[in-house]
């Protein structure tokens, strides 16, 4: 019975943070002609999550059956009792809500994209021309595949941890600033600020007429490959709030946040159209720009504690934009 002990934990662990996703689905995609597909069946929620609930429960039950593991977990429950927890048990109650938040966000979303490429091949589709092709099925197509491949990506860094992939946590952010612009950034906490604090920005943003829309699309096009890339360097440590070792190669070895470059010029380039005749638009736009910069600030806080991070840093010294930012 003992040895049943961190699987039930874990049993208890998954399902109730599966259960707040069951009871209340923030997964919800719209349809118009502007942005494309859309994603209100229930069913299929259903069926995302139950999937969702198999992958995570065996992922991590695998990690459990690992050597020591389980004496981790019934050590740490022994240590809840005595009300003697150590600086590792907080750490990993920290990353255990990190994973708790971040796994029903990620790994459904992911399988969403994925059903939603599926349903776009499916569908027959007729253009007038090649530049109507591109605008309304090509693009679509690149932004559903860039979601799907980049949120599987961070799905398998906060599923699985291991030394094999050289992605165990090391550390996880302690501050509530920290934690609170990051937070602000997702479901639910992002749909209470954008009540107040728009978002004013789009993937499928029209611009002017279809001969322009083409132009700028091949330019989202290639930022949106781009973040997969720096994305894919991440590989299994794709993960928020959490030190699981530094990645100082390919766009690394230039900037330290090319990530958020990327999904900062995707934002404003897709800004434009509205923000020009709403320039009230903007100060919302500088917030939320603000919101990313603060990330990474607090990322950089977090990780210099680790002398590795320190060292690159002095190497690497752009956050952003080499020799200006």
């Amino acid at each position: 019975m003992k040895k049943m002990i961190p699987y039930l934990f874990n049993a208890l662990l998954n399902f109730g943070a599966l259960g707040i996703y069951y009871v209340f689905p923030f997964f919800t995609f719209s349809y118009d002609e502007a942005i494309g597909f859309y994603f209100q069946d229930a069913t299929f929620h259903l069926q995302v999550l139950t999937a969702m609930a198999l992958i995570y429960f065996f992922a991590q039950n695998i990690l459990i059956a690992k050597k020591g593991e389980q004496a981790k977990i019934i050590q740490f429950i022994q240590h809840i009792k005595e009300q003697q927890l150590t600086s590792e048990d907080w750490k990993n109650i920290r990353y255990a809500v990190v994973k708790f938040f971040f796994i029903p966000l990620m790994l459904p979303s992911a399988l969403i994209y994925f059903d939603l490429l599926k349903q776009l091949w499916g569908t027959p589709q007729h253009f007038s021309d090649w530049i109507d092709y591109f605008n309304n099925y090509i693009f679509v197509y690149i932004v559903y595949f860039v979601s799907a491949v980049t949120l599987a990506f961070y799905a398998f860094g906060y599923l699985v941890e291991s030394k094999y992939l050289n992605s165990e946590v090391k550390s996880v952010d302690k501050t509530v600033l920290g934690w609170g612009v990051l937070l602000i950034c997702y479901v639910p906490f992002f749909v209470v600020v954008t009540r107040y604090i728009p978002f004013p920005t789009q993937d499928f943003t029209f611009f002017i007429n279809r001969e322009i829309t083409f132009f700028v699309r091949l330019a989202l096009a290639s930022l949106l490959f781009s973040k997969m890339y720096v994305v894919s360097l991440l590989g299994a440590k794709c993960s928020n709030l959490t030190n699981r070792g530094i990645v100082t190669h390919g766009a690394y070895k230039y900037i330290r946040h090319p990530h958020y470059l990327v999904k900062l010029l995707i934002w404003w380039l897709t800004f434009i159209p509205f923000g020009i005749p709403h320039l009230w638009a903007f100060g919302a736009m500088f917030f939320w720009t603000v919101v990313y910069f603060l990330r990474a600030i607090t990322e950089e806080k977090h990780l210099s504690h680790d002398e590795v991070y320190r060292t690159y840093k002095k190497k690497v010294k752009w956050m952003f934009i080499p020799y200006v930012l």
